[in-house]
């Protein structure tokens, strides 16, 4: 069995690629709590990948650059730079914040803080 830093690395370098559906499938819980900053969770797999469909089919000019990681116990941080442009959002340039708690190699709650006004 792998180390969770091994487990967030695979999973880190997933994301920059947009392999979310690769992602989901192998890393996230099928009871996964996920929150945007301080929104009302997502809860549960399927909800969790329709989000991110409709997330996927509104941007383009899309890169993420990991800046950090931090692993700790059944916790992982990771601090990523996103730039991307997006139908009704416009374009953003922000750094995220995503707070992971492991269980058994899997994602069972995140939270990505980040700045919702883009300039």
């Amino acid at each position: 069995m792998q180390s969770l830093k091994e487990t967030v690395n695979e999973l880190s370098a997933l994301i920059p690629q947009l392999r979310f559906e690769e992602a989901l499938d192998k890393f996230y819980d099928v009871n996964i709590i996920s929150h945007e900053n301080e929104a009302p969770p997502t809860i549960g797999l399927e909800d969790y990948r329709k989000a991110a469909k409709i997330y996927l089919e509104n941007i383009s000019n899309y890169s993420a650059e990991l800046m950090n990681v931090i692993v700790s116990d059944d916790m992982s941080v990771s601090e990523w730079h996103y730039k991307f442009d997006h139908k009704t959002w416009g374009k953003w340039d922000c750094r995220q914040l995503s707070l992971q708690k492991w269980k058994n190699g899997k994602i069972i709650h995140e939270r990505h803080h980040y700045k919702t006004v883009q300039g």
